[in-house]
This record gives structure tokens, sequence and C-alpha cells, in this order.
């Protein structure tokens, strides 16, 4: 039986329960824990997976935090190419 009292998404993911949105003190907190994170060399996708979170919300908090992106890490050659 669904939750009468979550709101349902439509369309093609209608079965997925819309989370409510972050605001005020909480999200604030979320910000401060996803720089400490991030700042500890976790990457955003192992910050997002940690936190149920999509990675554009994680970085778009970590942007709202001041904190600095790092670049993406390019994958070294193999030796002898």
């Amino acid at each position: 039986m669904v939750d009468q009292k979550a709101p349902v998404r439509r369309g093609a993911r209608g079965h997925q329960v819309r989370r409510p949105r972050r605001r005020g003190e909480d999200r604030e907190q979320l910000r401060t824990d996803l720089a400490k994170g991030y700042q500890g060399r976790s990457s955003i996708r192992t910050l997002a997976a940690g936190h149920d979170l999509s990675y554009g919300l994680t970085r778009t908090l970590l942007l709202e935090a001041g904190v600095e992106l790092r670049t993406r890490a390019r994958r070294s050659q193999a030796v002898g190419k």
C-alpha cells in the first residue's frame, strides 16, 4: 500500500517518493558536513552516496559552502605506451 501522506512523483519515475527540500539549519548543517568530508579528500560521488543525495545537489551544497572544488583527476597513462 502506498503512503497517502507522501507526495508521489508522476511520470516515468512515479514509483519514487519525493524527498522534502532541505532548508534553514538542516541545510546549513548538511553543507558543513559535506564540506568537511570533501576537504578530507572524499569525492563528490562518495559524499552523495553517503548522504543519499544526487551528485548535482551535493555539488551545489559544496559550492554554497564556499568550497573550492578540485579539478578532475586524470588517469595516468600505462607505462610503455
